[in-house]
C-alpha cells in the first residue's frame, strides 16, 4: 500500500507540473522512474493538452538496459515465431489458434509460391503472379492478428529464446536492418536446399528450379540462348551448343520441365527464330534405370515413349560427375566409362 501511495503522489506532482510547464512534468517523471527501479515496469497513459503519451517499458536491472516492446495489447499470450512462408509455415498459419497465441512470422519471401507449377512458369504457360499469394493476404484472412516481418533468420538462441534477424530489403532505405525477436515457441519451416551431391561445377554452371525467381531466370536464359544462336558468323557447332538444353534428374520436376520446354520451343520460339529450328536438342539425364522411377512402371514407360516421339533424348543409368561451362561429364553405371 505504501508503494501505491508513493506512486500516486509522484503522478500528482507530475500532473501539477504538467499544467504549469508541460515539458518539465515529463522530465520530472522520467527522473523518478530512472532513480526508482521498483517503478520501472509501468504503463503510463495520460494526455497533456492535445498531445498524448503511451509507453510500455520493461526494465532489465542487471544490464541496465530497457527492452521496449511495440504496442502489445495481447502480451499475456504465449508468442509463437514462425520462420518461413513455404508449405510448412503457411499450413501452420492456417491452422494455429490466433486467439490463444501471439504469432509472428519471419521470412525473406513475402509470398507463398505454389511450387508444382514452377515448370509451367519457366516456359510462360502460367504467369508467375498466378502461382503466388502474398503472405499478408493469407494472414489477413485469419481470425486474429498475425505480424509479418520481411527478413531472414541469422541465428537462433535457444537458451534466451530469441532469434536474430536481418532485413533483406534495400539497404539504401532508412532504418536498421538487424533486429531480434523473443519467442515462447519456435516453428522452423525454412524448407530445404537443392542437393548437389557435391558434384563439381554444379553451383557455378547450373540453374535450379526451386523458387519463382529461378523459373523466371531460366526463361530469360532460354530466350538468350536463341538470341545468341542467330548472331551472324557462328558455326553450326556453336549454334548446336547454344541450343542444347540438358535437364539433370528424371523425377517429376525434371520430366515436367522437359515437356514444357519442348512445347515452348516448338510452339513459340521456333516461329520467332525459324533459322535455328534444326539445331535445338533437349536431353534428360537420369541416374536410375527409368525416368519417374518412383511411380508405377506403366507411367514411366508412357513418359519415355512420349519423349521418344517428341525427339527428347533420355540418358538413363548415367551419373553426372562434373559440370563445366559448356560440357557435362557423366559416368555410365553399366560400363563404368566416363563420357
Amino acid at each position: 500500500m505504501t508503494e501505491i501511495l508513493r506512486i500516486d503522489s509522484i503522478f500528482e506532482q507530475f500532473l501539477l507540473r504538467g499544467k504549469r510547464k508541460k515539458m518539465r512534468g515529463f522530465t520530472y517523471l522520467s527522473k523518478v522512474l530512472h532513480s526508482h527501479s521498483s517503478y520501472s515496469k509501468l504503463l503510463v497513459l495520460c494526455s497533456v493538452s492535445t498531445g498524448g503519451l503511451l509507453v510500455y517499458a520493461e526494465s532489465n536491472v542487471e544490464s541496465g538496459k530497457q527492452v521496449v516492446e511495440q504496442n502489445q495489447p495481447e502480451s499475456k499470450k504465449k508468442r509463437v515465431v514462425v520462420l518461413g512462408t513455404g508449405w510448412g509455415g503457411t499450413s501452420f498459419l492456417k491452422d494455429v489458434d490466433i486467439s490463444s497465441y501471439d504469432v509472428q512470422v519471419v521470412s525473406p519471401r513475402n509470398y507463398f509460391a505454389f511450387t508444382p507449377l514452377l515448370p509451367s512458369v519457366t516456359c510462360g504457360t502460367v504467369e508467375a503472379r498466378s502461382i503466388v499469394e502474398p503472405v499478408r493476404n493469407i494472414i489477413k484472412k485469419s481470425s486474429g492478428e498475425i505480424q509479418f516481418w520481411g527478413a531472414e533468420c541469422l541465428k537462433i538462441d535457444p537458451e534466451n529464446r530469441t532469434v536474430s534477424c536481418r532485413s533483406g530489403i534495400n539497404d539504401n532505405l532508412a532504418g536498421h536492418n538487424d533486429f531480434s525477436l523473443q519467442y515462447d515457441y519456435l516453428v522452423v519451416a525454412v524448407g530445404a536446399q537443392v542437393n548437389t551431391f557435391n558434384t563439381p561445377g554444379v553451383m557455378e554452371h547450373c540453374h535450379f528450379l526451386k523458387e519463382v525467381e529461378d523459373a523466371q531466370r531460366i526463361r530469360r536464359t532460354v530466350i538468350d540462348c536463341f538470341e545468341k544462336s542467330v548472331i551472324p558468323g557462328l558455326s553450326e557447332e556453336e549454334r548446336r551448343t547454344n541450343l542444347h538444353f540438358v535437364i539433370v534428374g528424371g523425377g517429376p520436376t525434371g520430366v515436367e520441365f522437359a515437356a514444357e520446354l519442348h512445347d515452348y520451343v516448338y510452339e513459340d520460339l521456333v516461329k520467332i527464330y525459324p533459322s535455328v529450328k534444326d539445331f535445338v536438342k533437349i536431353t534428360v539425364i537420369q541416374s536410375g534405370d527409368h525416368i519417374l522411377n518412383t511411380f508405377d512402371e506403366r507411367i514411366s514407360s508412357f513418359a519415355e515413349q512420349k519423349f521418344q516421339r517428341d525427339g527428347i533424348e533420355v540418358s538413363t543409368g548415367c551419373r553426372v560427375t562434373s559440370v563445366s561451362d559448356h560440357f557435362i561429364n557423366m559416368k555410365v553405371k553399366s560400363t563404368g566409362k566416363h563420357v
